[in-house]
This record gives C-alpha cells, structure tokens and sequence, in this order.
C-alpha cells in the first residue's frame, strides 16, 4: 500500500466517517430534544389539568361536609337517633327547607345526593331518585357520561360518633373543566382522563375509548403501557398511534383516583428537524467530497514532493551531489527539502575537504622534493655565478663577458626568492598564533616582489586604511599568503599595469566580529564566472607553467586562521582577491 494510499484511508477513517457520526449524533440529539420539549409540555398541561380537577375536587367536598354539618341536618339525625317520630317530623321539615334551598346552587355539580343513617336507611334524597336511576334515565353530554360517588360522614358535632353517611354523585363534568379537555401540544395533541378505581376511560377524544375499561386504552392494542405506570404521582411514556409515534406525560392524583394523560406526536414536530437533517447530511456530504478532493490533491503534491526527494536521496547515495531537488516551501516537506539540500551541500564540501586534504598531501610532498631538486641545484649554480662574478671584478674573464654573469646571477636570486616565497606558503607546520600585523606582512611581501614589479613596470598602489590591522596567526604564513595573490597579480599583467592593495575593518556579516579586509586588484584577463569555483582546487591552474597549488595552500593556510579566501569579480575586468581575517581584541594602530 502506497504512502498516499494510506493517508486517504486514515483520512476516510479520521476525517469523513467522524463528520458523519457526528452528523447522525446531532440528528439523534435532536430527536432527544424534541422529545424532552414534549415531554415537558404535555407534563406541564397534565399538572395544569390536575391542579384544577383537584381542586374542583376539594371545593365538593367543601359543599358536602357543609350539607352534614349544618344545624338542619343535624337536628333531623338527631331527632331521627331519638326515636321521636314527632320530632322527626319537624326536623325533616325544617331540613328539607334547607337543603332545597342549597340544591338550587349545588345542583348543577351532583347529579343526586343521598343522606343515610348508620343502618343504610335513607332519611332525605336530593337530584334524580334511586327509581329514576334504576330506570337508566340518560343524562349529560355525549362525552362524558359518567360520575364520581363520594362519601363523607355525618359526624355528631356534639358528641364523638356518626350519624350516617353523606353520599353523593358527582358529575365528571363539575370535576373536569372544559378548557383541560381542550387544552392540547400541537395540531395533534388531546388529553385523557382515566379512573384507577373504576378502571374505565373517563375521557378521550375518541368516542369508542369512552367509558371502556382502562385495559383496551393501555393494553398491547394500543398504547401497550404498564399499568402500574400510573401508581406513580407523575411521569411519562411513549407509544404509536396509527404509525406516528407519540410522547405522553401524565399526572396521577389521589382524590379522585384519576390519572390525566397529555400526549403530542413526535413527527409533528420532528418534521422540521428532518428537513433540517436532510439539508445538513446534504451539506455535510458536500463538504466532505470538495474536503476529500482538496486532501487528495494537497496529498499528490506532497506525496510527489516526497517522491522528487526520495529520488534525490537515491541520486546521493549513487555518488551524484547535485541531485533535483523539489523546491524548498514553509511546509513541512519544503523544510525537508531545504534540510537535505543543506545537508547535501555539507556532505560535497566535507568530501572537497577531504580531496583537497589528499592533494595537500601531496603538495606537502611535491614541496619537499621541490626543496631537494630546485633549491640545492639552483645554489650550486648561484655559487658558481658569484665565482664567475669574482673573476669578472679581477679582470680574468672578458669584459662583455661581465654583463651576462650580472644579470644571470640577478635572475638567479629572484628566482631563488620565489621558490623560497612558495616553500613559505607549502611549509604545513602548525601555525603559530601570536599577535602580528597585516600591514607588516603586506610591505613583506611587496618588498619580496618589487625587484620583478618594477622589472615589469606594474605600478603598485597602497591604501592600508584600516584603523587596527592586528590578528593572530603566523606571520610567515600570511606573508606566504599575500606574496601568493600578488604574484599571481603580477603575473596576470606580463606587459605591466597598476596593482592595487588596499585594507578596512569591518564587521564580518555571518558574526557581527570585527575583521581586517585585504584586497589585492588587478588589471589582468580576471576570472571567468565558471573558474571561480575551480581556482582553489589544488592542480588546478590557468598558467601553462602552473602546477595550481598556490592558491590551494593560501585559501588552506586562511581559513587555518579562521579567515576567508574569495574572489570577487568576473572575465575582462581584472581580477580581485579578498582576505578577511578577524581583528585580535587589542589591534595595532596602522
């Protein structure tokens, strides 16, 4: 599997499927959301409900504890528990007018009322008789056709025990006001109101649900709940309804015994977060695809980076130092790129260090048997000018004979000056780093060379204007050095010209350290641009009589005083030599 192969899968894996799986988990939350957003609404419409029918439910049994405990009907249980049928006469018609006068009020909450003794007679009916009701007369509305009976005890309030019992039959509709039936979450919203102890469907929006047995309503039919769901005081469920799925809150009460139920369809709400989902997944699955096909191409070109720099690495270790490198960026492969350029780079300078130590090496050798084959013949010839040079001045040769002996025996000693001048600059001892001038080495130098200058006719110009021209160093071997450049200089104008030698302090622009510049100018052919690289290799020469170690040695006995070497300009113009060594912390003035 290819490097680009496996980046596309890790993103696939950490990249698209993670926005996908966060695309279903958002669609999921929502769901939750909107389902806790009903949940809370139907809850607060069933409390709402429920805090109204119980305390429509405490107001009865206000108006049934005030029919048995007023003094009329006291009197008449009284009366009826001494056994005084006179009494009890009286009693029933003072009660009667009484109680008359409250059923105008009550009646349109009871649908009758019944006061019995502690035997179960019955002593005094309000509202529709027993027979009218063992009749099965119909009464009230088409939904809720239904009562509640309530019992409450006709206590002594002068003694400690019951007279009877107060029974009444409440009517639903007294309980139930009309706005909890009506009131609903949404387009598809209704209430239920269920009886636990009669286990029947007080209401529901649907007439064949109503007065049917709570087991149809919540059984696996329909709503498939647990019913001992609704033993608690409050809570909710959910459940389909004609494939819809549905929320539903529900608040049970104690008296009455009812639970009220509130429920809202989901997918009437959930339809704008499906719309809503679809557009995401679709802007989601957008955004993926232009994301994959920009990391597709962003990946092909750093893979093919990457590829350009693996066939470098391959062209380096084959020997080849000049490798196609990709180019170098403010990314992570460009940096890349850029550190292995540099490295390369310093692994070619190391190997051209390490050549041109071998050829050092040699030169080292070449010096010494230079010494031998050059010097001790060049002496001996030397003498034996001297000799001839002796004789001359004691009149035993010819006179014109003279002359020649003069100048072979000058040419003798210049050249003796400039083997002694190359053997300085190939001598390989360790430098010796004690303070010296620059200056002082210039006019060494100069002086070495002014016999063939002045033979030449090359006009030589001074400018030593640096303030402090102090280093330390060996000053044989910077001698070595500049008698170098100015003897190429020298040699570069065999038909004389002018030869400039000038200094300055600076600031080195790599350190920042204070240094010493040498220029050595010429007005010879110069250096073309594709041998500035070249001069300094050892054996390499433009001279046809050059062995092309000079300038190898200068730039090696240079940088041994952790200086530089260059070369400035191009063909046609001359040719310019800069030194640069760095100033010791006490300098000498000029």
């Amino acid at each position: 599997m290819s490097f680009r192969t496996k980046l596309l899968a890790l993103f696939a894996v950490l990249g698209v499927t993670p926005v996908v799986v966060l695309g279903v988990f958002n669609y999921i939350r929502s769901m939750e959301a909107v389902e806790s957003l009903i949940a809370a609404r139907t809850a607060s419409i069933a409390e709402r409900a429920a805090t109204e029918i119980a305390e429509r439910y405490t107001l009865r049994q206000s108006d049934l504890l005030l029919l048995a405990e007023n003094a009329e009907t006291q009197r008449l249980f009284r009366a009826r528990a001494a056994g005084d049928e006179e009494l009890v006469a009286s009693a029933y018609e003072m009660a009667d007018a009484y109680l008359r006068r409250a059923w105008g009020v009550m009646a349109s909450s009871y649908r009758w009322i019944e006061f019995r003794d502690n035997t179960g007679a019955l002593l005094y009916s309000l509202g529709v008789s027993a027979s009218q009701r063992a009749m099965g007369e119909e009464y009230g509305g088409a939904e809720l056709q239904d009562e509640i009976r309530v019992n409450q005890p006709i206590r002594d309030i002068e003694g400690t025990g019951d007279f009877g019992t107060l029974v009444a039959a409440v009517r639903t509709r007294a309980l139930i006001p009309d706005e909890a039936l009506a009131a609903s979450f949404g387009r598809a919203g209704y209430s239920v109101i269920l009886d636990r102890a009669g286990e029947r469907v007080l209401f529901h929006p649907r007439r064949a649900f109503l007065r049917q047995d709570t087991e149809v309503l919540i059984g696996p039919a329909n709503w498939n709940a647990d019913p001992a769901l609704f033993s608690d005081s409050a809570g909710n469920f959910s459940y389909e309804e004609d494939g819809a799925e549905r929320v539903a809150s529900f608040v049970s009460l104690t008296s009455p015994p009812w639970t009220i139920v509130s429920s809202a369809s989901v997918d009437e709400f959930a339809a704008p977060f499906a719309r809503t989902r679809l557009v995401n997944l679709s802007l989601m699955f957008l955004v993926a695809a232009v994301i994959s096909v920009a990391f597709l191409l962003v990946t092909r070109r750093m893979t093919r980076s990457l590829r350009s720099l693996t066939a470098a690495a391959d062209q380096v270790a084959e020997g080849n130092f000049e490798p196609a490198l990709p180019g170098a960026g403010s990314d992570e492969v460009g940096k890349l790129s850029a550190a292995f350029a540099i490295m390369v780079d310093h692994v070619r300078d190391m190997l051209r260090r390490i050549q041109e130590s071998r050829h050092l090496a040699v030169v080292g050798q070449f010096a010494s048997q230079l010494s031998h084959e050059i010097r001790n013949p060049l002496t001996s010839i030397k003498l034996n000018l001297q000799s001839l040079q002796r004789d001359a001045a004691a009149g035993r040769i010819p006179e014109d004979s003279a002359r020649p002996v003069d100048i072979c025996l000058r040419e003798v000693s210049r050249l003796d000056r400039v083997v002694r001048g190359v053997l300085d600059v190939a001598r390989t001892r360790t430098a010796t780093r004690e303070p010296c001038s620059v200056h002082a080495a210039v006019a060494d130098a100069l002086e070495v060379l002014r016999a063939q200058v002045e033979q030449q006719s090359i006009d030589v110009r001074e400018d030593l204007r640096a303030s402090h021209d102090t280093v330390r160093g060996d000053a044989e071997q910077l001698k070595g050095v500049l008698l170098n450049l100015l003897l190429n200089a020298a040699e570069a104008m065999p038909a004389g010209g002018r030869l400039w030698v000038s200094t300055e302090t600076r600031d080195a622009a790599e350190t920042g350290a204070s240094v010493i510049r040498v220029r050595v100018a010429d007005e010879g052919p110069g250096v073309s641009p594709e041998l500035k690289e070249k001069i300094f290799e050892p054996f390499f020469s433009t001279k046809a009589e050059g062995v092309g170690f000079g300038l190898a040695l200068a730039q090696h006995a240079v940088e041994e005083h952790d200086g530089t070497l260059t070369v400035e300009d191009g063909a046609g113009t001359g040719a310019v030599f800069v030194v640069e060594l760095p100033l010791a912390a006490t300098g000498i003035g000029s």
